[in-house]
């Protein structure tokens, strides 16, 4: 789906979305729109460390943002995350930093 225009006054009312692939369009009521840009990721430095990215260039991470590799972390929009928020990034970047201090924490 596509938007194709923001509906309202002073204030969101709905939206337009057309299909791509059939052409059809639907308004639907919301109070408010968020947008994400989407693009081409810049993991290029990473690729070239040996950090695994999925087929689209987003590095790849578990839940606490550890890598493939040992002691490197990657939180926020560069990941595989589906959801690209500044609240997502925070909330990944606070588990990143819990485990980064149980890690240093467990070094000789």
């Amino acid at each position: 789906m596509e938007l194709k225009e923001i509906k309202g006054d002073i204030k969101v009312k709905s939206v337009i979305l057309s299909n791509k692939k059939t052409g059809e369009t639907k308004e639907i009521d919301t109070d408010g729109v968020f947008f994400q840009l989407e693009g081409i990721p810049n993991s290029l430095i990473a690729r070239e460390s040996g950090i695994k990215v999925d087929k689209d260039g987003y590095i790849v991470v578990d839940g606490k943002g550890r890598t493939n590799i040992d002691g490197v972390y990657a939180i926020g929009d560069i990941t595989a995350s589906p959801t690209k928020l500044v609240v997502t990034a925070v909330a990944q970047a606070t588990a990143a930093a819990i485990d980064i201090l149980e890690y240093l924490d467990s070094r000789p």
